[in-house]
C-alpha cells in the first residue's frame, strides 16, 4: 500500500502549508537514523494573486471632439455619395480591386449607413438592390456584405454612447437585427452564411486561388458574427475551428511587457496590470508581425471566444489559452502602439486599413486605453488633421481609406456580449 504522504498534494496552497510540519517532522527522523544531514523542505510554492481590480468612472469625450468629429463624418459620407454611381455601386477602382465590386460597394454602404444614413434613404436602397446582382464569390465580399445587411437594421449608433453593459459585462439591450430583418434579406443573409462556411478550410479562409491568411479570415469571422447577431445559426464547431487556427496562427513567444489592462463596464471601468508576452499576428508565415495584423487576429478571436463564451463544450483549456491570446495581443498593440502609420509594416502600409482594425480591437476588448494611450482620442485627432476639404480621407486608396476613416470616428464595430478579459464580478468604487 502507498503512504498518502506519497501521492501528489491536490488540495489547495494553504492546506499543504498546514501539513507541512507533521511532513518535515517525518522526514526528519529518517534523515536522522540514516545518518544523512538535515536539509529543510523546499518552501510549498503559493497559488498566484488574483490581479488587484481599480474602479475608474469612464470620462465622457469634451463637447469640441464630439463636434469635430460629428462634422467630419458627415463630410466623409457626403463625399463617399458624391462617387456613388447611378445604379447603386461604387466604383471598384484599381487592378487590385476590379473583382471585388461586390466588397466595394458594400463596404461603402457600410460606412454610409453607420455614418448616419437612414436604411431608407434611396441611394442606399439603390446600393442593396445593386449588390443582389453579384454573385456570393469573393471571401471580403461576402463578409462585409453581412456586415452591412446587420447595419440596414442596427444603424449607426452615437460614436460616444457608453459601452452597453451592466457591472458585470453583460449586454443590457438586444440587438434590433433580431427582429426588424425583413424576410428576403434574410434569406439573402442565409446564402451568404452558407457560402462563408462552405469555403472554410482547417478553421481559416483565404482567396480562391491564394494561400491562407489572416485578412480574409478577420473578414470571414465579421460576417458570420454579423450574422449570428441577427439569428443566423452558424455551427459551434465554425468557431472552434477558426479559434483554434488563430491561436496556432499567433506568435509563440515575444518580449516581457507588463501590461495595463482597462475594461468599460457600464458608466465604470476596471483597470488593472498583468504581466504578458508581447506575441502579434502575420498576414502569412512570411510577413512580418504588423499592427493590422495583431488587431484583426485580436478581433478574430475575442468573436469567437464571445461566440463559444456560454457553450459547457468551450473548456476551461480553451478559455485560458484563449484569454492568454487576447491578453498578449494586447500587449504587442501596447508596445507598439502608433495610430501615425501601420506598425511593422514597411513604410507603414495599409495605414486606414491597420486604424479601422485598431478601433475594431479596442472596441471589442472594451478597452478606452491601449497600455496608456487613449487609442480613440490619439486615432481621432491625426484623422481629423488630415481630411481634405472636401470630406475625404487619402493613403492609397480614395474610396477605401475614406470608408475606414468614418467607421473609425463612428467607432462602428459591434460589442462583445461577454467579459473580454477581466473577472466578470462586478468591483466596488475606490
Amino acid at each position: 500500500m502507498t503512504d498518502s504522504d506519497d501521492r501528489p498534494d491536490t488540495r489547495t496552497p494553504a492546506a499543504a502549508v498546514r501539513r507541512a510540519p507533521r511532513r518535515l517532522g517525518w522526514l526528519s527522523l529518517l534523515l536522522a537514523l540514516s545518518g544523512a544531514p538535515l536539509q529543510a523542505e523546499p518552501p510549498v510554492p503559493q497559488a498566484p494573486a488574483a490581479p488587484p481590480l481599480e474602479k475608474e468612472k469612464d470620462e465622457v469625450y469634451p463637447p469640441q471632439l464630439r463636434a469635430r468629429v460629428t462634422k467630419a463624418v458627415d463630410e466623409g459620407v457626403a463625399f463617399l455619395f458624391t462617387r456613388q454611381n447611378g445604379d447603386g455601386s461604387w466604383p471598384a477602382e484599381g487592378t487590385d480591386l476590379s473583382d471585388y465590386r461586390m466588397g466595394v460597394t458594400a463596404l461603402m454602404t457600410l460606412a454610409c449607413l453607420m455614418g448616419g444614413a437612414p436604411a431608407d434613404d434611396a441611394r442606399i436602397e439603390r446600393a442593396f438592390g445593386y449588390l443582389r446582382t453579384l454573385p456570393l464569390d469573393k471571401t471580403y465580399s461576402v463578409g462585409v456584405l453581412l456586415m452591412a445587411l446587420h447595419a440596414r437594421y442596427a444603424g449607426g449608433e452615437d460614436a460616444f454612447a457608453q459601452d452597453g453593459t451592466d457591472a458585470y459585462g453583460n449586454p443590457v439591450k438586444k440587438d434590433p437585427c433580431l427582429t426588424k430583418m425583413s424576410v428576403a434579406d434574410r434569406a439573402w443573409m442565409e446564402e451568404a452564411v452558407k457560402f462563408l462556411l462552405t469555403h472554410q478550410h482547417d478553421g481559416n479562409w483565404r482567396y480562391p486561388k491564394g494561400g491562407t491568411d489572416l485578412s480574409n479570415t478577420q473578414y470571414a469571422l465579421l460576417g458570420l458574427w454579423a450574422a449570428s447577431r441577427c439569428g443566423a445559426k452558424v455551427p459551434q464547431e465554425a468557431w472552434t475551428s477558426a479559434l483554434e487556427w488563430l491561436l496556432a496562427a499567433q506568435e509563440r513567444t515575444g518580449p516581457e511587457v507588463k501590461l495595463r489592462i482597462t475594461e468599460a463596464r457600464g458608466e465604470y471601468r476596471v483597470v488593472f496590470t498583468e504581466d504578458a508576452r508581447a506575441r502579434g499576428f502575420r498576414y502569412r508565415p512570411e510577413e512580418p508581425l504588423t499592427g493590422a495584423m495583431t488587431a484583426a487576429g485580436l478581433a478574430g478571436v475575442v468573436i469567437c471566444q464571445d461566440e463559444l463564451w456560454s457553450s459547457r463544450r468551450f473548456t476551461a483549456e480553451q478559455r485560458n489559452r484563449t484569454r492568454k491570446s487576447v491578453r498578449d495581443a494586447m500587449a504587442w498593440l501596447q508596445d507598439n502602439f502608433d495610430v501615425t502609420r501601420n506598425p511593422g509594416q514597411p513604410q507603414g502600409g495599409w495605414h486606414f486599413y491597420f486604424l479601422y482594425g485598431l478601433e475594431r480591437a479596442g472596441i471589442l476588448a472594451r478597452t478606452r486605453f491601449i497600455g496608456t494611450k487613449d487609442w480613440y482620442l490619439e486615432g481621432a485627432t491625426w484623422l481629423l488633421s488630415q481630411q481634405r476639404p472636401e470630406g475625404s480621407w487619402q493613403a492609397e486608396h480614395l474610396l477605401l481609406d475614406t470608408a475606414f476613416a468614418v467607421l473609425f470616428l463612428k467607432r462602428s464595430s459591434l460589442r462583445a456580449r461577454g467579459p473580454v478579459i477581466t473577472p466578470a464580478e462586478p468591483v466596488a468604487p475606490r
